[in-house]
């Protein structure tokens, strides 16, 4: 979960919030889904599951699940609601996700670019080069937060051998940035490519780095820091470090 926002607020900041679950039948989706459940109301986050009310789950059904949710999350004051169900379908995953941007329950940054932040959201953009270890996009998540998230992973990576991980760029960084020993503020900005594979290697004081690219074309998506974080700051000013990738 979220630790304290450092502008207050409590410790689940990205409320309302939905989780949704994806599965085949009789993998455990229930069993995760009511373990999470009571987990978050244990801990004070007023949270409920909710599934289609036909074991075959059709469209209908499903709306009406959403509706609930709707309803729990606007009206009964829950800050979580668990989507138990197999979402399996492109065309069910679909309907949720337009449910959820309706709604706000989807990050408002998600999917954009650099470019579109910028001209729709420039405060935020300036905000996050600020402090980019620290901020958060709205209904987002920052850098802090996934270090915490991070935590037993490290421990566990810690006490094995040889191990393979397939991340996210941001999940990248912050655990180079633990067997690398790079600062909070050196984190944000470490190169992870596309497409390529970071072989860590133990030695006395630290890790060795063998970058080994996978020979498949992709855009640079490093953006370096840029010198101008002023709120008021010129669009070029504030896009001036973003690589070319169209």
């Amino acid at each position: 979960l979220f630790p304290p926002h450092p502008q207050g607020g409590g410790p689940f900041t990205n409320c309302p919030t939905m989780v949704i679950l994806v599965g085949l039948p009789a993998r455990g989706k229930t069993y995760i889904s009511r373990k999470l459940t009571r987990y978050l109301n244990w801990i004070g986050t007023p949270t409920r599951e909710l599934h289609p009310p036909n074991p075959q789950i059709l469209r209908h059904c499903a709306l009406a699940a959403l509706k609930d949710v709707r309803t729990y999350l606007s009206s009964e004051e829950g800050q979580v609601a668990v989507f138990d169900a197999t979402n399996t379908t492109r065309e069910r995953r679909d309907v949720i996700l337009q449910f959820a941007k309706e709604n706000g329950y989807k990050g408002v940054c998600e999917e954009m670019t650099y470019e579109e932040i910028q001209e729709h959201y420039p405060k935020e953009l300036a905000m996050r080069d600020q402090d980019k270890y620290r901020y958060r996009y709205p209904k987002g998540e920052s850098y802090e937060d996934l270090v915490q998230r991070l935590e037993p992973v490290i421990m566990e990576l810690e006490r094995q051998e040889n191990v393979l991980v397939i991340c996210h760029q941001a999940v990248m960084r912050c655990l180079l940035a633990y067997f690398l020993d790079k600062s909070a503020d050196e984190l944000p900005y470490l190169k992870c490519p596309l497409h390529t594979v970071l072989k860590l290697t133990p030695v006395a004081y630290g890790c060795e780095v063998e970058s080994i690219f996978l020979n498949i074309e992709a855009v640079n998506t490093h953006r370096a820091r840029p010198q101008n974080v002023d709120i008021n700051r010129t669009a070029a000013d504030a896009l001036n470090t973003v690589p070319e990738h169209f």
